[in-house]
């Protein structure tokens, strides 16, 4: 199964839409959305790493606790310079507060972009030539537990740098940054089912 974690509906709305997923109403502890042939999950976790791990906990557990499934964090990131709309694969993962990192295992050919990421607690508007979010530590610390460090991958699109950034308010905005990759998206989530096939 494969399943993924974005922080807001905001962000999820244009992959919900592509992907036809449907909500699952007798949940109400997370919005859960599923599709048809069940082999899609995605969770709304709330914004923050605390809240991205909880919820990827909860997923793991609703749905049977299956183990070794496909985990992936998709969400908006600043970063110094990068191009508002850019698409980026993780390949680093730091916590600010905790100072602990972790590193995704990328053993798949691709031809995305890839950078470090620094998770802070709150908005984090001093950029660097690292990425800045709030959930992939939170995200990639719980799911490690549960699969292949291989089957964990999050894929970061540049909402914000330096010299501009998209006015978070308009959530139309942030939505159109999903929806213009979601070719991407598709793209890494084939990745990750071929390479489940050859690890379990």
């Amino acid at each position: 199964m494969i399943h993924l974690v974005l922080a807001t509906h905001t962000e999820a709305k244009p992959i919900i839409s592509h992907l036809k997923l449907k909500r699952i109403m007798n949940v109400h502890e997370y919005q859960v959305f599923i599709s048809k042939d069940q082999n899609i999950s995605l969770t709304i976790s709330g914004i923050g790493k605390i809240y991205a791990a909880c919820s990827v906990i909860f997923t793991y557990c609703y749905f049977k606790k299956k183990k070794n499934c496909i985990w992936i964090n998709i969400g908006i990131a600043g970063h110094e310079n990068m191009e508002i709309g850019e698409t980026i694969l993780v390949n680093k993962i730091n916590d600010d507060s905790s100072l602990k990192s972790w590193y995704p295992s990328i053993v798949f050919n691709h031809t995305f972009k890839m950078l470090n990421c620094n998770t802070y607690d709150k908005p984090n508007f001093k950029y660097t030539e690292n990425l800045h979010d709030m959930e992939a530590s939170g995200f990639f610390s719980s799911a490690g537990k549960l699969t292949y460090l291989e089957l964990i991958q999050t894929l970061k699109i540049i909402s914000d740098n330096k010299n501009m950034h998209v006015d978070f308010k308009k959530k139309e905005k942030i939505s159109e940054l999903i929806k213009i990759n979601i070719n991407k998206i598709e793209i890494l989530i084939k990745k990750l089912q071929d390479l489940q096939l050859n690890v379990i």
